[in-house]
């Protein structure tokens, strides 16, 4: 049935993340799935349909699926990941979201050139910091309805003049017969470092931008004057220490990495019809086998879905999945060094009277004056010791077993208890944003809670994880 009006257009995905990569060829798009043969081994990368774009056209000219996930390319560049955005529309009250195509286009009487778009991205590091607007840098593209690569140009007040962070590319995908969808790509920047011009050559910048004349990034630390209070944790810019470490002063490195919003509009019968969606960049994925016990699609859902999870809508899946990444995620810990055990990694035991290895949790407590102690008996944290333990958890719950390890869970109000047990819960020597211990989230918490079928097994529950703990079976439940 031809389309006659359009009630509601979106962009979908409404957030896409992209990630570095000095390579000219995109990543291919690939799984990640958990073997069936093997449900405590990595997860295998399976190669999934990927669009090939004609770099001279800039429309879609196949679609393949690889056999093998290359991350490099023949010289060793990293591969970026550069997403896709769509237009997607509803063309009855009640219907549902399609996606719009040149053939909707046509029946509307408009064409792929009456579709308009702008991209806005931003790099405000740096302005967080000083407070100095003008050391934010901000990219705009203005809008554009033609299917060339529209360089993502970041400029700022307190740059030297003519010059630029290039935060990557857009592209307004030219629909075809074959691959009609109205699409937008981003292609995030190569990941290089961008400095101050103070005349003596940097090894580390590629080329330098800043104007300190014009502001005070380089040299600037945390806690100066007149400036917004300082992140936490602190210091987490690249630059030398002084006094004996009390002052880290910047060197005025900037960096390629941008978030920002794409958005599409057009007109159809005198209306207008806006969206928007959201777009950042960050590094490359180095372990792209492994999740993180906690992700920003877990932050999503709760919004979307709110904190509670009834006992109806229990997902026994789901809290697999999630004690699955808590393995994958102690996997790719050191434990030993997270934990602040000394004398490892080739430090010495003692360094000035101090503790060498202070760069970890129990690090990270002294800011909250609790003196420096490790968080378990330094014997007991051996990586595969602990790896083990975490795979047994994981096989306990994949056989059925309830979820008696709640009260071994950090809850959401303890992230800040920095008492021996409160240290000790789970997940382990990991931190927030805030410096303060890792908890799931609110959702995933009452996801667990859920699967707890009754009060007996929650109550039998901590001396079957002291259990675990401890390296013993996990038994089976009567």
């Amino acid at each position: 049935m031809p389309a006659k009006e359009i009630f509601e257009i979106r962009l979908l995905p409404p957030l896409v993340i992209g990630r570095l990569g000095s390579s000219e060829q995109p990543l291919d798009n690939y799984e990640a799935q958990v073997p069936e043969n093997d449900p405590l081994g990595y997860r295998r990368l399976v190669g999934a349909p990927t669009f090939l774009v004609s770099t001279k056209t800039g429309e879609i000219t196949s679609v393949t699926k690889p056999e093998v996930i290359r991350f490099r390319d023949e010289a060793k560049l990293i591969r970026p990941v550069c997403p896709f955005v769509e237009v997607w529309a509803r063309f009855d009250k009640r219907g549902a979201l399609v996606p719009l195509t040149s053939e909707h286009l046509r029946e509307l009487d408009l064409k792929p050139a009456d579709i308009k778009w702008r991209v806005v991205a931003a790099n405000l590091k740096v302005s967080r910091r000083t407070g100095d607007k003008n050391d934010g840098v901000e990219a705009n593209t203005d809008w554009f309805s033609d299917h060339a690569i529209k360089q993502l140009q970041g400029k700022s007040g307190n740059f030297v003049t003519n010059k630029f962070i290039l935060f990557g590319s857009v592209r307004y995908i030219r629909p075809n017969p074959r691959f009609p969808q109205i699409r937008l790509r981003f292609t995030p920047a190569t990941g290089k470092v961008y400095g101050p011009s103070i005349g003596a050559r940097d090894a580390n910048v590629v080329e330098t931008v800043y104007d300190p004349e014009k502001g005070g990034w380089l040299n600037f630390f945390d806690g100066q004057r007149d400036t917004p209070p300082s992140t936490s944790p602190s210091d987490i810019y690249a630059g030398t220490d002084i006094d004996n470490g009390r002052w880290h002063i910047s060197r005025g490195y900037l960096d390629d990495e941008c978030s920002g919003t794409i958005e599409v509009e057009f007109t159809v019968r005198g209306h207008k019809l806006i969206a928007y969606s959201h777009f950042t960049a960050g590094p490359p994925t180095f372990a792209p086998d492994s999740f993180p016990v906690r992700t920003i699609a877990d932050e999503l859902e709760q919004i979307a879905l709110g904190p509670n999870v009834s006992p109806a809508d229990a997902d026994q899946e789901k809290v697999i999945d999630i004690v699955r990444r808590a393995l994958e995620t102690v996997r790719l810990i050191n434990t030993a060094v997270m934990n602040g055990n000394q004398g490892i990694a080739g430090l010495p035991v003692r360094a000035g009277g101090q503790f060498a290895n202070n760069n970890n949790m129990a690090g990270q407590d002294t800011s909250y004056q609790r003196a420096f102690t490790p968080i378990f008996d330094p014997s007991v944290v051996d990586a595969l010791a602990i790896r083990a333990r975490h795979e047994r958890v994981l096989m306990a719950v994949i056989s059925g077993t309830p979820a008696w390890f709640l009260p071994k869970l950090r809850h959401y109000t303890e992230v800040g208890d920095l008492t021996d047990s409160g240290r000790r819960k789970m997940p382990g020597m990991m931190r927030g944003a805030d410096a303060l211990y890792l908890a799931l989230t609110r959702r995933q918490y009452n996801l667990v809670k859920a699967t707890a079928p009754t009060e007996t097994d929650l109550e039998n529950a901590d001396a079957l994880g002291n259990t675990i703990a401890r390296g013993g079976s996990h038994g089976q439940k009567q």
